[in-house]
């Protein structure tokens, strides 16, 4: 998401404030002058009637005309103060919107310029790979440096994705084959991870509706939390899939976890589980990317604390079954 695509929602939120308020004060400004005209109306039948009773002229207009002048006065600083909280209230939140949209902004640039380096000491790092490999001496180095250097880019992009999300920015929904787009675009980032991710996929062939990229990120989290909190390595993954109702349910069981968190604060941004090594922000992007995309997740804990099951359930609309409806 760029500075441009902030600045964008940003705008059309204080523009629907905006909207909101006018609309708001209008009604008030409505109400204040029939609550007004409705309480002169009356005070004039009540002097009529103490007239035709009998009482001095002189007295009932004198009431009258206090009661006038305390209508106006009262109903006039009634609607004063409704219109300053407005424009209080209105000021506070153009105020705020422009720091968040600021922070937004310099965060989505930063972490734009961050991949460009990021890309090309990956390539200079494959190149030594490949050059030096002929010495076992320095494939150790090259490998961490590699896996380094992706873990940095999953980082990378999933702040790029967190300022998407947090910025109102919308997914595109297509249609993706899930097994093989993993098998693709997904699993060979961890070529470099040799002995570290033991993965079996269990799925069919079924196409979703997803974005591509918040796919990506969804699964590279799971992949990644597998590695991080693993009671040992390799760490045990396998995902498994299976169509229901229009929706394929995916399962990805991370075996060996050692992941101590509660399961009803699990998703929350910024949650930390007391043995987390994370910002709290992975699974967090993961709930609200499948939300996103009129899916959803669910996360569960089975086992102790030492050694158990961390079971993330994932639900994708199904291409056919959305075309079919439509």
């Amino acid at each position: 998401m760029g500075k441009g695509d902030v600045v964008r929602n940003s705008d059309r939120r204080l523009k629907l404030l905006v909207l909101i308020q006018v609309l708001w004060a209008g009604m008030l400004l409505v109400l204040a002058i029939w609550w007004g005209t409705f309480l002169l109306q009356q005070s004039d039948e009540i002097a009529k009637l103490q007239t035709q009773l009998g009482a001095p002229a002189s007295q009932v207009q004198e009431r009258l005309i206090r009661t006038e002048r305390m209508v106006s006065g009262e109903s006039g600083t009634f609607v004063l103060l409704i219109l300053i909280t407005n424009a209080v209230l209105v000021f506070f939140f153009i105020r705020d919107s422009r720091r968040s949209r600021s922070i937004q902004a310099f965060f989505a640039s930063l972490t734009h310029e961050f991949r460009t380096p990021l890309t090309s000491i990956k390539l200079q790092a494959e190149a030594l790979k490949d050059m030096l490999d002929t010495n076992p001496k320095h494939s150790p180095y090259l490998d961490r440096l590699l896996e380094d250097v992706e873990r940095m880019e999953g980082q990378v992009q999933k702040t790029l994705e967190l300022a998407r999300v947090e910025g109102g920015g919308k997914l595109t929904k297509e249609g993706l084959p899930l097994k093989s787009f993993l098998q693709s675009r997904v699993i060979p980032f961890y070529s470099t991870a040799q002995g570290k991710l033991n993965l079996s996929i269990e799925m069919g062939d079924d196409i979703v509706l997803a974005d591509p990229a918040a796919v990506t990120i969804i699964f590279r989290n799971l992949m990644d939390n597998a590695i991080k909190y693993s009671a040992s390595l390799p760490a045990k993954l396998a995902i498994r899939s299976g169509a229901l109702d229009g929706e394929l349910q995916v399962d990805v069981i991370h075996e060996n976890s050692t992941s101590q968190a509660e399961v009803k604060s699990l998703g929350k941004l910024f949650y930390r589980g007391t043995n987390s090594q994370g910002a709290g922000v992975g699974l967090y992007l993961i709930k609200t990317l499948m939300e996103k995309m009129s899916g959803s997740a669910n996360f569960q804990t089975l086992g102790d604390k030492t050694r158990g099951e961390f079971i993330t359930q994932l639900k994708f609309k199904l291409e056919n079954e959305v075309k079919r409806v439509d």
